[in-house]
Parts: C-alpha cells; sequence; structure tokens
C-alpha cells in the first residue's frame, strides 16, 4: 500500500504493513496484538461496514406499520416509530374485547437476531419487550464499538506518525569465529564465513563427486556380491561380520569395500603360503579340537601345497578314545577343512567326555605329478573341563578380557587372530595355578573389524585348544567440531 504523504516533502513514507498494533487484544472485532497496521484498518473498516449494513432499514419489513404514511428515513426514525407504535399499543383497547396484551406479544424479528434454540430450531420470533431491548442492547454495543475504533484509530495516527519520523534501521550481520573454512582466531562477518563455506563445498564436491555420482559409485558393487562365496573362509559374504547387506549410502559401502579386501588380502596370503611349494618336506598340519555341548570339533592349521589329494578315498580315519576304554571310528577330509575354524564335526556317542579325549589319525596325501606319497601321524588329547571362563570386552582399539581358570596349574595362550583365523597378530601367554582370574587385552587394534579368539591350553606335555570365539570393534563415532564460538551485533 502506497503512503499518501509519499509525495509530500519531509514526510518518510513506512508502508502501513511494517507498522503494528502494540496495543491491548480486542476480541470483539479479532484484534492481537503484534497485526500489521493494515490488518488493524481492515478489521475495523469491515466492523464498521457490517454497523452500518445493521443500520440500514432498507432491508426492514415494515409492511405491518400505515402503508398510507411514509416510513421512516433513517434507523433513529425507525426507533421513534417502535416507541410510538409501542406507547399507542399500551393506550388501545377493542370495544369488543379486553386491552391487547402487547407489548407483552410476540412479534418477528429481523434475521440478523436469528438464533438456535436448544433443541437446534431457529427462533425467528420474540417477545416485543425482549426484541426491543435486544435492539438497544445492539445499538448500545455498536456505539461503545464506534467509540472505541475512533479511539484506536485516532491512536494509530499518532504512532504511525512516529513511526514515519523514525530514520531507517541498519542491518549489521552476526559474526563469528570459523572453525575450519577459514583460519582466524577473530570473529569474521557471516557473508565472508558462506563465501568460504561455499568455495569448499564445491572444493569438496569436485573431488567426492556429487550426491548422484557417489549414488552410482555405490551401485557399482559387484552383481549378487552378499551371496558370493568368501575367498578366505567359509559361508557367503553377507555372513562377514559388519557386512551390510542393503547398501544405501557411502559409508555402508565403504565398510563393504574393506570386508571385501580384507577377505582378498587373506585369501592372497594362504594362496602365497601354498600356491608355490613343492613337495611333502614343505607339509605343515597341527590337529586340534574342541567340545561344544556334545559334538566334537576337529580342526587343522596348517600348509598344504597345491596338487597333494588325501589318499583314496580321499578321506582320513580318525580314532577317538576316552581313559574309559571307550572309542569311535570316523572319516573326513582335512585338505577342505584346512584352516577352518569350525572343522570337522562329530557326535561323541559312545564316549565319556568328562575324561580327557585322544585324537589320532594317519594322514595320507599324495600329489601325482610329482609322484609322492607322504604320511603324517597327527595326535591330540582334548581336556575340555580345563578350558577358562572369559568374558570378552570390544571397545575401539582393543579387546579387552577376564575371567576364571578351573583348578590346576596349565599355561594359557589367549590368541588374537584375523576374522579368517590364519594370521596370528597377538599372543598372551601366562602360566596359571586356579582356581584364580585371568585378565588381559589386545590392543592397537582397527575400530569396525572383527577377528577371532582361541585359547590354547597346554598341561605338562599335553596341549589342547578351547573352542573359537569371534568378535568385533565396534565403529568409533565421528569427532565433533570444538572451539565454535559467534556473535551476533545490533546498531
Amino acid at each position: 500500500m502506497k503512503p499518501l504523504n509519499i509525495d509530500n516533502q519531509g514526510c518518510n513514507p513506512i508502508s502501513s504493513n511494517c507498522v503494528i498494533w502494540q496495543g491491548p487484544d480486542i476480541p470483539c472485532i479479532k484484534l492481537c496484538k503484534g497485526d500489521s497496521i493494515s490488518d488493524v484498518t481492515f478489521k475495523l473498516a469491515t466492523e464498521l461496514c457490517e454497523v452500518l449494513r445493521q443500520l440500514d432499514i432498507s432491508t426492514l419489513d415494515l409492511d405491518c406499520f400505515d402503508p398510507n404514511n411514509c416510513g421512516p428515513a433513517d434507523f433513529h426514525a425507525l426507533l421513534q416509530l417502535i416507541i410510538t407504535k409501542v406507547c399507542a399499543l399500551e393506550n388501545t383497547t377493542s370495544p369488543t374485547r379486553s386491552p391487547i396484551n402487547c407489548p407483552d406479544c410476540i412479534v418477528p424479528i429481523a434475521p440478523c437476531f436469528y438464533y438456535t434454540n436448544g433443541t437446534g430450531d431457529t427462533v425467528t420470533t420474540m417477545q416485543l419487550v425482549d426484541y426491543i431491548q435486544a435492539i438497544g442492547n445492539k445499538i448500545c454495543g455498536l456505539l461503545n464499538q464506534i467509540t472505541i475504533i475512533n479511539q484506536t484509530l485516532q491512536n494509530y495516527g499518532i504512532r504511525i506518525t512516529a513511526l514515519e519520523n523514525e530514520p531507517d534501521p541498519v542491518l549489521v550481520l552476526p559474526s563469528f569465529v570459523p572453525a575450519c573454512v577459514i583460519t582466524s582466531t577473530t570473529p569474521i562477518s557471516i557473508e565472508i564465513i558462506l563465501q568460504a563455506l561455499e568455495t569448499a563445498f564445491c572444493n569438496l564436491q569436485g573431488a567426492t563427486g556429487n550426491p548422484s555420482q557417489i549414488l552410482t559409485a555405490i551401485s557399482a558393487q559387484c552383481p549378487d556380491l552378499n551371496n558370493q562365496p568368501q575367498l578366505s573362509g567359509p559361508g557367503v559374504m553377507g555372513t562377514i561380520l559388519g557386512w551390510n547387506n542393503t547398501v544405501s549410502n557411502l559409508s555402508q559401502s565403504i565398510t563393504n569395500l574393506w570386508l571385501t579386501i580384507c577377505d582378498l588380502r587373506a585369501a592372497v596370503t594362504n594362496i602365497k603360503l601354498t600356491c608355490c611349494n613343492e613337495g611333502c618336506q614343505d607339509i605343515q598340519v597341527t590337529m586340534s579340537s574342541y567340545l561344544s555341548a556334545t559334538t566334537l570339533h576337529i580342526t587343522f592349521n596348517g600348509v598344504i601345497p597345491l596338487g597333494f589329494l588325501e589318499c583314496a578315498p580321499g578321506v582320513t580315519t580318525f580314532t577317538i578314545s576316552d581313559q574309559s576304554g571307550n572309542f569311535i571310528v570316523r572319516t573326513g577330509n582335512v585338505i577342505g577343512n584346512l584352516n577352518t575354524p569350525g572343522g570337522l564335526s562329530y557326535d561323541t556317542t559312545g564316549l565319556n567326555i568328562l575324561d580327557n579325549l585322544t585324537i589320532t589319525a594317519t594322514l595320507c596325501l599324495t600329489n601325482v605329478s610329482l609322484g609322492q606319497t607322504c604320511q603324517y601321524y597327527l595326535n591330540h588329547i582334548l581336556n575340555s573341563t580345563n578350558c577358562p571362563t572369559i568374558i570378552y570386552t570390544p571397545t575401539y582399539t582393543e579387546i579387552n578380557y577376564t575371567g576364571t581358570v578351573p583348578t590346576g596349574s596349565a599355561t594359557y595362550d589367549v590368541k588374537l587372530y584375523d576374522a579368517a583365523g590364519i594370521t596370528l597378530l597377538q599372543n598372551n601367554s601366562i602360566f596359571l595355578v586356579g582356581p584364580t582370574a585371568i585378565t588381559g587385552s589386545f590392543t592397537g587394534l582397527t575400530s569396525g573389524t572383527s577377528y577371532r579368539v582361541l585359547v590354547t591350553v597346554t598341561t605338562g606335555t599335553s596341549t589342547y585348544d578351547c573352542p573359537w570365539v569371534l568378535l568385533a570393534t565396534p565403529l568409533a563415532p565421528c569427532t565433533p567440531p570444538t572451539a565454535v564460538s559467534g556473535s551476533i551485533g545490533f546498531i
């Protein structure tokens, strides 16, 4: 809205949209503190128009009055006519009946006085006295409102004049000390920081690609990689600890990428150990075992060069005996379970698993291309009751453990391997006389990485392995920014 005094010299034009009402709320016209002058003026003008409309007598039905006389010209004349009519009715009598009951009589009312009663019906008539009283109350209310409106408009005029005389406001942008986009120890204006931030973001996007390019890179993961077999161990890629079967962001994609690289490295390490050896002299195989409930697991670690197969029919025979003289005979493939944590699994029905269990086997390997056949005697004594009870607590870069060892003296080797259980990373060896506590930790680890722990117990000349434990360090959280400050100035 253009101010009327915009062309007057000496006036400071300000739009009424920029001036707000600071007076009290006026509920009857829905006027609230904080409304703009444009809104206040509109509401007052609207209410005034409604008052004028209600006072317009041209819409009233005056047929009940004497049609031979001219009707009232305005509302004041109408009210006087009604009063005159009421006074006449008060003094009127009929020669054939008693005086009529007006003003205690029912009369039709104007539509603006219609209301809904308790039963939901629209009431269109009232007692004459009540109707006149309602009209008087309405007129008084309108007069009061007009007085308030006039006072409000006068107040608005004073305030608008004061606002027009005020100088134009001066905007001061806030300043603060940036954390990284600009090197500074003093506050810098926000528009300079915004420009530096925009430049830094463009450089970052140029280095990493825009979101569309990043999503395209994420979708470049090998097809059906979740269900592809691991190269360094049993199972598919989707079973690796920490693997994301559904990749929707760069973090998940990089996690899968590193887990795939670790799987490849473990497989290549195994290839380097096995691909280029020759002959029986390069065969190195150790056998160990552990019990899981009543199931015996026999595991094999070491190196068997490529080209060697187990002698016909491609399996090795194992004799498992207890101290009570019971024994069972089982067969299984050693090469297919080499360096596999689970190894071969057998039911121990017929054995006393509370005794020491002795597992023996003659491993026969043959290499047709070399014309060599080799035999190795494997022996392992298992005593499951000597395995300590240990609780492991991984952190971002450590795996701490604590527990108790059973009665007796033994050397306990707590070994940390990679996720495939092939590469030995750390070994904590300690001689203990139980029952007593065993504690320790593996340090310098990588967050978000899988590891396997193997406890080996040595008593005298007997060495046996406890069950493998698969663990993982949690992903480290992002480091929040520090030394961030800011200031806002006003004039």
